[in-house]
């Protein structure tokens, strides 16, 4: 059986405008939190071209999945802004968030159309989700030039009670195994620690994909101070228990 995870009720708040639009409150915001993370938005799907509402609602910007083009700005505004808040950050404190490809289509098409094409397109998704491989490694590397070297990847909306076991598991095989092989061989090259939210790596071990393996120590550890000292793949709690 595939087991369900509750998110953590984390309510997210409307962000200021000035906020966003300056590094410095950007990054007084983000120490002000249970540990230090950016962007404050879903930075990819700004960059693919996403605005939302008081910085919560994502407005749609294709009908069809056929229709979707991912094409990166890294020259938006927002993404510099981000860039100059982690200047003045510790980039070694620094958790990047990275929403994963369910959540970024929700972003760009409806989650409705989304689930549509998971049963009745399945070759346009898998296209799809071969770019946003490409993406995320590219958007890792460029945050490693930063000094980054915790990510959390988060896909929020997978849960087998809204997409059912079949297409939780074709996501699995579609996507997320092949993603992990690339942050895998990734690590090799450059090491970093790399958190998957509890959602997906759950559904790894109840798949049998994946198994968890404990760490002992001598005295109790916050989940973060964990995450700052281990560079490899984590994923046994959600990260707002840090």
């Amino acid at each position: 059986m595939i087991r369900s995870y509750q998110c953590i009720d984390n309510p997210q708040n409307p962000i200021e405008n000035d906020i966003l639009l300056d590094p410095n409150k950007m990054a007084a915001y983000a120490r002000g939190e249970k540990f230090i993370s950016l962007p404050l938005l879903p930075m990819i799907s700004l960059c693919l071209g996403v605005k939302f509402e008081n910085g919560i609602k994502a407005v749609p910007i294709f009908e069809k999945i056929q229709d979707v083009k991912l094409k990166m700005n890294y020259e938006n505004d927002d993404y510099k802004k981000m860039l100059e808040a982690i200047e003045i950050l510790d980039d070694k404190k620094t958790v990047i968030e990275i929403r994963g490809p369910l959540a970024i289509l929700d972003n760009l098409l409806g989650i409705d159309k989304v689930m549509r094409a998971m049963r009745k397109n399945r070759e346009s998704l898998n296209f799809l989700y071969d770019e946003f491989i490409e993406i995320y490694i590219d958007y890792i590397k460029r945050m490693q030039d930063m000094g980054i070297t915790i990510f959390s990847f988060a896909e929020s909306i997978l849960d087998v009670k809204l997409f059912g076991p079949r297409e939780v598991g074709n996501y699995v095989d579609d996507f997320l195994l092949k993603f992990l092989k690339e942050i895998k061989l990734l690590q090799k090259e450059n090491p970093f620690t790399f958190h998957l939210c509890p959602k997906s790596s759950l559904i790894l071990v109840d798949l049998e994909k994946a198994e968890f393996f404990p760490i002992e120590y001598e005295s109790p550890k916050k989940y973060i101070d964990i995450l700052y000292e281990n560079k490899t793949l984590r994923g046994d709690r959600c990260l707002n228990l840090a």
